[in-house]
């Protein structure tokens, strides 16, 4: 292994001897107002005003009284991660036989001026080590940059309804990731400049609305921009309660200067309406539909996507979770057609297919029947098999960015493929995560027909958080 590999695999092993000893050590019961969410602006550590509520080490930076009415709140994150493809993404990219090591570093900063005014701040540090042809460009690397950076209002303050302005660098996560997700699974996380409102009567409904331009990854220092030839914006409407169970409703838009789909290249601009429902417990769900309008050069842009999870608890050793998801989101019907009819999952979570991230929802069918189990308190294993097919025959194959992966080069057949997922999750305190994730790949037809992929592919990611 090169110098510069090992030095970084004793970075990995360093930070893990670090954190689990002392992480260990403080494995105590919770306290449940000891949270560390995402996205991490949303943390809350004004309990902590209470001297008799400190009980951990980090408690001393997470509430530092500044002045009269004045606080400020620091945390950050650690991780360590390491990738193997077996066949290297299906053939199509340089084999790393011995794999590459990933590390993110964040620090934030949260001052609060009374309750109307909040300074975010966070720094990211991303870096790859050993993957053959270097980093992939916007998601492995960025040597240190301004990740998040807005400022906070609030314009309203009742105690049924409050009122809040943010401008700035932020993350946008907007409920079940279908659309809008935090950038978790890539080692460089995404964020937005932008201008958003929250509006939220108390235990009752929210209202997001932004206006906003991707920041785009440049691998050097303090050199991220927006990009200026993409911007989005949107409402979303939530009510927690209605008959029992959860609603969403919302609008969103989408206007992007050379957007690449098998048809061509061209102006998108996309207008997006969608409903979802959903419910925790015993029995549990989570449906939704969306459909999209709007032009693509000088056709019209007609796509849609339907999605219902299902899922049961059944009470018995280890807790186990039965479900089954189904998602079907619409393709093109090839180049002689002026209408695009290609579903655009603009910032879909990149859970959709697993960690290694090989397809996004875009001209899909996934079948994926779960099983999760709980062994004991903070450890979870959690496993499915999704089977994948194109939607329509005339399209291609995306990713998670919506970016062509396999075109469809006139090749026949629907069906793509199958991975069986397993993964390992144990949180043995609020600040140390541990996980290891393993998928096999079975490649379909037309893939090796198309692009002559291997008929098989392997993925495994073991990797480590520490979060304060």
């Amino acid at each position: 292994m090169a110098r510069r590999d090992s030095h970084a695999l004793l970075v990995g092993i360093t930070l893990l001897a670090l954190t689990v000893g002392p992480a260990a050590a403080q494995d105590a019961p919770r306290d449940p107002a000891r949270q560390y969410p995402l996205p991490t602006y949303e943390e809350n550590w004004q309990f902590l005003r209470d001297p008799n509520r400190h009980a951990d080490p980090w408690d001393a930076v997470k509430y530092v009284l500044l002045g009269d009415n004045v606080y400020a709140s620091f945390g950050g994150e650690a991780r360590v991660s390491y990738e193997r493809f077996g066949n290297g993404y299906f053939g199509l990219m340089p084999l790393s036989p011995n794999g590459y090591l990933l590390q993110r570093y964040l620090f934030h900063s949260d001052v609060h001026f009374g309750s109307r005014f909040r300074m975010w701040g966070e720094l990211n540090s991303s870096f790859e080590n050993g993957r053959v042809g270097g980093p992939r460009s916007v998601v492995d690397e960025d040597k240190l940059d301004l990740h998040q950076s807005f400022l906070e209002v609030t314009v309203l303050q009742r105690p049924d309804v409050v009122v809040r302005l943010r401008g700035g660098r932020q993350e946008i996560a907007l409920g079940s990731g279908r659309l809008y997700a935090l950038r978790e699974g890539p080692n460089v996380p995404l964020s937005f400049d932008a201008v958003r409102m929250i509006v939220a009567e108390t235990g009752s409904w929210r209202v997001d609305a932004w206006a906003a331009r991707p920041v785009s990854t440049t691998p050097g220092l303090f050199d991220d921009r927006s990009d200026h030839q993409f911007s989005v914006w949107g409402a979303y409407l939530s009510k927690p309660s209605v008959h029992h169970a959860s609603l969403d409703v919302y609008y969103m838009g989408w206007d992007r200067q050379n957007a690449h789909f098998d048809k061509g290249t061209a102006h998108e601009r996309r207008h997006t309406f969608g409903a979802r429902l959903s419910q925790r417990g015993v029995w549990a769900y989570d449906a939704e539909a969306i459909f999209q309008l709007g032009t693509f050069g000088a056709g019209d842009i007609r796509a849609w996507r339907g999605a219902i999870e299902g899922s049961r608890s059944i009470s018995a050793p280890w807790t186990p979770r039965i479900g089954i998801d189904m998602d079907v989101a619409s393709g093109d019907r090839g180049r002689g057609s002026p209408t695009l009819g290609t579903f655009n999952g603009f910032f879909q979570s990149g859970t959709y297919s697993g960690r290694a991230q090989l397809l996004g929802p875009s001209n899909s069918i996934r079948f994926e029947p779960t099983l999760t189990l709980a062994p004991r308190r903070n450890v979870a294993i959690s496993g499915g098999w999704g089977f994948y097919w194109r939607q329509s025959e005339q399209d291609a194959l995306y990713g998670i960015a919506g970016n062509v992966i396999v075109p469809s080069n006139g090749v026949r057949g629907h069906y793509e493929g199958s991975r069986p997922i397993v993964e390992i999750g144990w949180s043995p305190t609020p600040h140390l995560s541990l996980h290891l994730n393993y998928i096999f790949i079975f490649t379909g037809a037309f893939e090796e027909r198309s692009v002559h992929a291997t008929p098989s592919d392997s993925y495994v990611a073991p990797w480590i958080t520490y979060r304060f």
